[in-house]
């Protein structure tokens, strides 16, 4: 009798173990979705600030395809396959949010510089640009006052 009432503890015990670890690998499962979310929110914003993010997509679709074959996992009863596959479905989307958050700031930092150098060479060329019509505009002045005195009025003799 004792042996009965013990496995039955036993059997109750492992009963709340395999609840607990369902419930644990569900709010895994949860945190990498929302995880996948927030790395794609953030190579958007890089994508938005001009980032190239061909390849930071091809890893979240990488992780994407985890994390739908972790939540089978899950749905199939193998807890320990979808924690496995939970934890790559972490670290990819780690690497990408840190990654897209770099590309994010280069890009910027980039498109700062690109400003600032058009700006330069905007302001140096319409110096050039007025320089070059002074000059010729002085030469055209000068050779024109240069035939003026030669353009006098002619007088005409009259036949009387």
């Amino acid at each position: 009798m004792f042996l009965a009432f013990g496995s039955i503890l036993y059997s109750g015990h492992c009963v709340f173990a395999q609840t607990d670890q369902v419930d644990q690998t569900a709010a895994k499962l949860q945190a990498a979705n929302s995880a996948v979310e927030q790395a794609f929110n953030a190579v958007l914003d890089s994508e938005k600030a001009g980032a190239n993010v061909t390849g930071l997509l091809s890893l979240l679709n990488v992780a994407a395809g985890d994390l739908a074959q972790a939540e089978n996992s899950y749905h199939s009863g193998d807890s320990n396959k979808a924690m496995a596959q939970v934890a790559i479905v972490s670290e990819i989307t780690q690497e990408v949010t840190n990654s897209a958050q770099d590309a994010k700031q280069t890009a910027l930092v980039s498109g700062q510089q690109t400003f600032w150098f058009t700006i330069a060479f905007s302001v140096i060329a319409a110096s050039v640009l007025i320089l070059v019509l002074s000059l010729v505009w002085r030469r055209f002045k000068r050779g024109y006052m240069e035939k003026i005195p030669s353009l006098g009025p002619e007088v005409a003799e009259s036949e009387t």
